[in-house]
């Protein structure tokens, strides 16, 4: 604070301006800058020989009123909110509702398919409550403060992960969960997103030097890629590998940086592939799935379930006896059966309008370590969309793990989803009350 904003006729002014500006968090800086102008206004008169108390009238009467400067910069400065993509992720949630329902009656009709665990239509419920809540805590949360934390970030995410392959609990070959208190966690679909924060906030500061390149293929590609290939969790290695990619992109970095890095997880996704059996056969099914009908399975039900729907589907509810996990792995699968094409270019035209809503929030956040963020962020998103409706209609190979984000049944993925949205969400609000140096 400098002498001329400790003048009573001057604090009164700007308390006055501040007054009328909702963003609190930046009545500090429109003080120190609007100060700043009153002092030279007011040297300026002092050496024409006026007293500081007339100095300081006349200073004032040059800035304005105060009521009307303060409305000015609070509609410049407001908390804005992108209603646009908030109506979309609603919409995918009612979408996740109206399914969970179908798939319970659908469970219900069929006496001689039952589901592992009932009430899918009251949990789904109950999992959006809680995510978000969470969303509206990080939707008021400053995002800023995360990059303090982006090395505690980075070392929790590693070490819960290691405790997950020790420890974990191991459905379908993967040791993906972890029991944290009274808790089940699929910690290793949480982990791309963690990962990322924590990537989006070290990168930021780091320069393009080989000690630094160094530490990105270390930290970034090296280490998450043994951890994904270890558990084993091909999906996790996926989602984490393009998002990571599309956040070094916005960093700005070299193309021979991201070449580099791409080459070394596209290496070891791929050495996995081929030196693991299971992911061998797997994708052998994919190919050939009419040359081996056992191994090709799902793949088969799914062509017939995708075939034939028809525009309409078979009704809603439709109870399908050959296709399994219709409320996780296959349930975009069944909706189109249910529903019919329509219904799936229903769910599909709302995340491609979800997806474009996030490039255009990543087009007007003008902040560097917000723009990571929501590149980051956004990749995970889209990146799970096109996988999970691609291996969904049989055009890519299935990976367990990959959802269809907000709508697929499941807690830890659901909440995590909606808190990483509660971030951009709180990027957004705040991308007119930070100053960026020009």
């Amino acid at each position: 604070m400098n002498r001329f904003d400790k003048h009573p006729l001057i604090n009164e002014y700007l308390s006055a301006v501040c007054g009328r500006v909702k963003a609190r968090e930046l009545h500090k800086e429109i003080r120190q800058e609007m100060a700043g102008h009153l002092e030279e206004l007011m040297s300026a008169k002092q050496e024409e020989g006026l007293d500081e108390k007339a100095a300081a009238q006349w200073a004032i009467r040059q800035m304005g009123d105060p009521e009307a400067v303060g409305r000015e910069l609070n509609k410049v400065h407001k908390p804005r909110i992108p209603w646009g993509l908030v109506g979309w992720v609603a919409v995918l949630l009612i979408i996740s509702l109206v399914a969970m329902y179908a798939v319970e009656l659908a469970y219900t009709g069929n006496e001689g398919n039952t589901a592992p665990s009932g009430h899918f239509l009251v949990k789904k419920a109950m999992f959006i409550a809680a995510g978000l809540l969470a969303m509206t805590a990080f939707l008021f949360f400053d995002y800023r403060k995360l990059q303090h934390y982006s090395w505690a970030m980075y070392a929790g995410t590693l070490l819960v992960a290691l405790a997950t392959m020790a420890w974990g609990l191991q459905v379908n070959g993967t040791k993906s969960w972890i029991v944290i208190g009274p808790m089940t966690v699929d910690w290793m679909s949480v982990s791309p997103f963690l990962f990322i924060v924590a990537a989006a906030g070290l990168l930021r500061h780091w320069g393009t030097d080989l000690r630094s390149l160094a530490l990105q293929h270390l930290l970034f590609v090296f280490i998450p890629a043994v951890v994904y290939v270890m558990a084993p969790s091909v999906s996790s290695l996926l989602i984490y590998a393009a998002a990571y990619l599309l956040l070094l992109y916005t960093a700005r970095q070299s193309r021979l940086a991201i070449a580099s890095q791409a080459i070394v997880l596209a290496a070891m996704g791929g050495l996995y592939t081929l030196s693991s059996l299971h992911s061998r056969i797997s994708l052998g099914a994919f190919f050939d799935r009419y040359e081996d009908p056992v191994e090709g399975y799902m793949y088969i039900q799914i062509d017939s379930a995708v075939r034939s729907a028809g525009w309409w589907g078979h009704g809603f509810a439709a109870v399908n006896t050959k296709l399994p996990y219709i409320y996780s792995d296959t349930l975009f699968t069944y909706l189109i059966y249910s529903m019919g094409w329509l219904g799936g270019g229903v769910v599909v035209t709302c995340a491609v309008w979800f997806a474009i809503h996030l490039l255009r929030m990543l087009a007007v956040v003008r902040d560097g370590y917000g723009k990571l963020l929501i590149s980051g962020v956004s990749g995970l998103f889209i990146v799970q969309y096109i996988w999970s409706i691609g291996m969904s209609v049989g055009l890519l190979p299935i990976l367990g793990g990959v959802t269809l984000p907000f709508v697929s049944y499941g807690g830890t993925h659901l909440i995590v989803e909606l808190a990483a949205m509660g971030i951009l969400l709180s990027v957004y609000r705040r991308k007119d009350m930070i100053r960026i140096p020009q």
